[in-house]
């Protein structure tokens, strides 16, 4: 077990709600839940059948809270691996503060952030990828992003980091071999063969860090910057995806002068929408850090929706913008569409190449289906993949892989330089030791009280 103290928190959202959880967990969660739930059907929580709902009140003495349902898990068949009692009651906020008053009165303690997780990671439930994927699995903003925790929280990354272990342990162990008994009759690896396992670690680690950028955007979304001259529609443009007033919106050029940012979400995967200030020459000094702003969003964007206005013609900042399209993941707004066109969308191909193009007019609302159908073909094949393919969605795990292939490369170069067997063995150890981190196996306390510290309360 953990440690011999038992925890209890609430493990429903604050607010109201149809129902409340207090979750108690520890060697003495039978008796902390006997002490404040009481059924006829048992007289203690030792004669439960585990997993069955029990009907009854919480309560002490004469002191009644609530009618409810309670449920015992026994150890070790349990999210934490310890005796755990779960009490449903109904969702009020007092009756839950209550009851898990009366838990801390009975001999619990305040569970801190993530700790249930925490103690089932401790307790060999699961690793620390699968501890993580819980939190993934919380915070999901998209059906995307729920597939790959899912898919990190049954094992899709443990399982690649143990292959890629028992890769390096395997050439470890020949090369090792090697060195501790160099006057036995063994047969050394050649370096080709070394070379050939190299290969191998080397070629698993950079795929998957290869998608690690989408991993990023199926788990934060899209950063989907909207840019264009002052007045050719940006505002009314957020305003029409949001379907709500998010922007002012007026006809006096320059009305926005800081990057606004919203969420939609469109297919599986969020769209972070920054509408950002007009792009034009001009003097005054608030309006020109509002477009340097908008230059650097439109950098560190994965999507830019350019807005043009074509009821006018084409500009020299919009010649700029739809030339700077080239290359990138990017859509050419043609906006107005109910005013007279003074702009083609031949005009729009000849300078922004295979950007798509779609017409519409954010004021009225027109064209908006077509728009969100185009979005949803930019982000499908990340929404599809999410399910099917490993990608890295933690900063955390990415790090660690790259550190991880830095080390395997090392290794290749002391190979290629005709270094003794030991100075390749010394990196092929620090990138087992690394990938180790990933799952928990080689990480220290402190990293994972850190990892926890993230956690809501009452998970």
């Amino acid at each position: 077990m953990y440690e011999e103290t038992t925890i209890a928190a609430i493990a429903t959202a604050p607010g109201e709600g149809g129902i409340g959880i207090v979750r108690i967990s520890g060697m003495n969660a039978i008796q902390v839940a006997d002490d404040v739930f009481h059924t006829k059907k048992i007289k203690t929580f030792r004669d439960a059948m585990p997993y069955l709902m029990y009907f009854g009140h919480v309560g002490k003495g004469d002191r009644k809270v609530d009618e409810g349902l309670a449920v015992y898990m026994k150890a070790p068949h349990s999210y934490t691996g310890e005796d755990v009692v779960e009490i449903q009651i109904h969702g009020s906020a007092e009756a839950l503060r209550e009851t898990l008053e009366l838990t801390l009165e009975s001999g619990a303690v305040p569970a801190s952030r993530g700790e249930f997780t925490k103690r089932a990671f401790l307790n060999g439930r699961l690793d620390l990828t699968q501890a993580e994927a819980v939190m993934d699995i919380i915070e999901a903003k998209g059906s995307a992003a729920l597939s790959q925790a899912e898919s990190h929280l049954s094992g899709a990354l443990s399982r690649f980091v143990r292959e890629s272990r028992n890769q390096l342990t395997d050439l470890i162990t020949k090369l090792e071999v090697t060195i501790d008994y160099p006057d036995e009759d063994l047969e050394d690896m050649t370096n080709e063969e070394i070379g050939e396992g190299l290969d191998a670690i080397e070629k698993s680690l950079s795929t998957l860090l290869k998608r690690s950028e989408e991993g990023r955007i199926i788990k934060d979304g899209l950063r989907t910057a909207i840019v264009g001259r002052p007045n050719a529609g940006k505002s009314s443009l957020l305003n029409a995806l949001l379907q709500e007033d998010r922007a002012i919106v007026t006809d006096i050029p320059g009305t926005t002068r800081d990057t606004i940012e919203e969420s939609i979400k469109i297919g599986g995967v969020p769209l972070l929408l920054m509408d950002t200030a007009g792009l034009r020459e001009t003097d005054n000094k608030v309006e020109k850090i509002g477009i340097e702003r908008a230059r650097k969003s439109m950098e560190q964007a994965d999507l830019v929706l350019a807005v043009i206005d074509g009821s006018q013609p084409l500009e020299k900042e919009d010649q700029e913008l739809l030339s700077s399209l080239k290359g990138r993941k990017s859509m050419v707004i043609l906006n107005k569409y109910d005013l007279p066109q003074e702009v083609s969308v031949k005009e729009i191909k000849e300078l922004a190449g295979d950007a798509p193009v779609v017409s519409l007019s954010a004021r009225y609302g027109s064209g908006m289906e077509e728009l969100e159908e185009a979005l949803r073909c930019l982000t499908e094949t990340q929404d599809q993949d999410a399910g099917r393919q490993l990608f890295l969605t933690n900063l955390r795990h990415v790090d660690l892989v790259k550190k991880a292939l830095e080390a395997v490369r090392r290794a290749r170069q002391s190979l290629e330089d005709s270094m003794p067997a030991d100075c390749i063995t010394v990196d092929l150890v620090e990138a087992w030791n690394l990938m180790g981190e990933i799952t928990g196996e080689t990480v220290d306390n402190e990293l994972i009280n850190k990892i926890f510290e993230r956690f809501c309360v009452g998970k």
